[in-house]
């Protein structure tokens, strides 16, 4: 459950507990257990890789496209330089306004 969504193997304990699909002395078993093979601390397996969210992005050209803000500000938002920020746009080149 962890690699496929992210669920770490603590919160299924809990989750579990929660259910009564396990009793308070199992999970207290099962967190000791835990303990002992350094799992509280980094869990066995491959990290759930975390998804990537493009809400910020898609929100500063938006505010550019409605002229809300202006190129350098967006390129600052995004953490670019203007340069980059505008090959990244492909308007490098272009009678584009520099704001």
């Amino acid at each position: 459950m962890k690699c496929e969504f992210g669920l770490s193997m603590q919160a299924c304990l809990y989750r579990a507990t929660e259910l009564d699909i396990i009793n308070s002395t199992t999970l207290k078993k099962l967190r000791a257990h835990f303990t002992q093979q350094g799992w509280h601390k980094q869990e066995p397996g491959t990290p759930y890789r975390q998804k990537e969210t493009q809400l910020f992005q898609q929100l500063v050209y938006r505010a550019l496209g409605e002229s809300i803000i202006g190129e350098s500000k967006a390129a600052e938002l995004l953490n670019r330089p203007l340069s980059l920020f505008h090959q990244y746009r492909k308007l490098e080149g272009t009678s584009a306004a520099v704001s």
